[in-house]
């Protein structure tokens, strides 16, 4: 009897850990989402380079479609997720609101090459989640991110100093 209880436990403790992971990776992503789009419609209102401005408005869009499928993703994993940035990404958006032409285009190119590259990491490791919804949720978009990664990476390196 000990025994089971025993089992039943480490198996609790291990499903509550896979749903501790999928909720992390979820809040992650929509926040990531959330500051890229921010920083993203930023760049794509004013008048960065054009490279730039054809990359922020891609990231832009592609963000504006993206939240609420994860904000569903969240309501499935049990996770709630806020419309606010935390406040390290809060100062990097204000820190790019008031830049225009090549300071706007360097910033936005790196801060989004940076950006993207975490969150690949972030979906990578998320393709081996124990929650189905999250492991098929992050494959499926890993691709566009990667996508859109090899454009920042190419936009970036067209506005290096």
């Amino acid at each position: 009897m000990c025994l089971a209880a025993a089992a039943f436990w480490a198996v609790s403790v291990a499903k509550l850990h896979a749903d501790d992971a999928a909720g992390r990776f979820v809040e992650a992503a929509y926040a990531s989402a959330l500051f890229q789009a921010r920083i993203s419609s930023i760049a794509a209102a004013k008048d960065p380079r054009p490279g730039i401005k054809v990359l922020a408005e891609r990231v832009r869009d592609f963000r504006t479609a993206q939240l609420p499928e994860l904000a569903r993703l969240a309501a499935t994993a049990g996770v709630e997720v806020r419309d606010t940035l935390d406040l390290e990404l809060r100062s990097i958006v204000e820190n790019i609101e008031p830049l225009d032409y090549l300071a706007l285009s360097r910033r936005y190119a790196e801060v989004e090459t940076q950006a993207l590259g975490r969150e690949i990491a972030a979906y990578e490791d998320a393709t081996r989640s124990e929650a189905q919804p999250v492991r098929e949720y992050a494959a499926a978009t890993l691709e566009r991110l990667r996508d859109l990664s090899k454009a920042a990476r190419a936009e970036l390196a067209a506005v290096a100093p």
